[in-house]
């Protein structure tokens, strides 16, 4: 019984971090339809530049989250401004804007090789604390993490059900044309998605530098594992994402704990393979997302 206690635990705190991932990536998906691979550079440069406020400067750690999460926002804006809008002003393809992507993705990880090397950096100093309940061993920062996807998790859907920003960006996925002859501002939606979804990627990245750290080479495999969580859930819905980023978590934590921690990615996509194979649109995805899978 303590054991599959603390693999809940283990487990749906790493999940708590894809399904942030996953729900970022997700509310960009949804809206502007690219596989947005720069999601993982938002997620790493997050985190360095919470490290660098908090440990190079050493200013208090709630100022390094804070720039750390307005920086994923700003690059979260600055991405689509000079990457994605130019390439649809030309009309480019999906394939074009996934190569763009992949690009800025690997200009990223130079970058920071560059400026900061390839050493680990972790915000947090010392040891993770820790309280006991029962034989399980649990950390604050597994607390921290579940209550912050529960608490970020509703509040974005209070913010697509609620509020006239959300109303406008369903809107837009729904059917870009007839949003823009009602009337909306589609150019101003876009740059709404993307900076809330950058955000959710900030915030996980600076999760993930507390706990274990960050290195830039993270980026690329993490915006796949975000992807992943996105088609696990099913295309086209927001709680799919999040339900598919911790179905992942839970299923690599399971699969260390029976197996060894080598063999959490591959267990982790294989799982990807048989929802493709017999569930194709996901968890939570309905037959009416068929056509958004064809997309990606």
């Amino acid at each position: 019984m303590d054991t599959l206690a603390q693999f809940l635990v283990n487990g749906l705190a790493l999940g708590g971090l894809y399904a942030l991932l996953s729900l970022g990536f997700a509310i960009i998906y949804n809206t502007i339809r690219v596989f947005h691979v720069l999601h993982g550079a938002v997620f790493v440069g997050a985190g360095y530049v919470a490290y660098f406020f908090s440990r190079v400067l050493e200013w208090p750690l709630i100022i390094g989250v804070v720039f750390g999460i307005a920086a994923a926002v700003v690059m979260g804006i600055l991405i689509e401004l000079a990457v994605y809008r130019p390439l649809r002003r030309r009309s480019a393809g999906f394939l074009t804007a996934f190569l763009a992507s992949l690009a800025g993705m690997f200009f990223m990880e130079g970058f920071l090789v560059a400026i900061a090397k390839t050493d680990l950096k972790v915000l947090k100093v010392g040891p993770l604390s820790v309280f006991q309940v029962g034989g399980v061993t649990i950390t604050y920062y597994s607390v921290m993490t579940i209550a912050l996807i529960i608490v970020l998790f509703a509040g974005v859907t209070v913010f697509f059900k609620r509020t006239q920003w959300g109303r406008m960006i369903r809107a837009v996925a729904s059917n870009p044309e007839l949003a823009t002859a009602v009337g909306i501002n589609s150019s101003q939606v876009y740059l709404m998605v993307f900076g809330l979804g950058s955000g959710l990627a900030g915030v996980a990245g600076i999760v993930r530098a507390y706990d274990i750290g960050l290195e830039p080479v993270v980026g690329l495999q993490l915006a796949i594992i975000a992807a992943v969580g996105v088609i696990i859930g099913g295309i086209g819905s927001m709680p799919g994402a999040a339900v598919g980023g911790l179905a992942l978590g839970l299923t690599q934590t399971l699969a260390a704990i029976m197996f060894g921690g080598q063999w959490g990615q591959p267990v982790a996509f294989m799982m990807l393979l048989v929802i493709i194979l017999f569930r194709p649109y996901g968890l939570l995805g309905t037959r009416e997302h068929r056509e958004l899978r064809r997309l990606l």
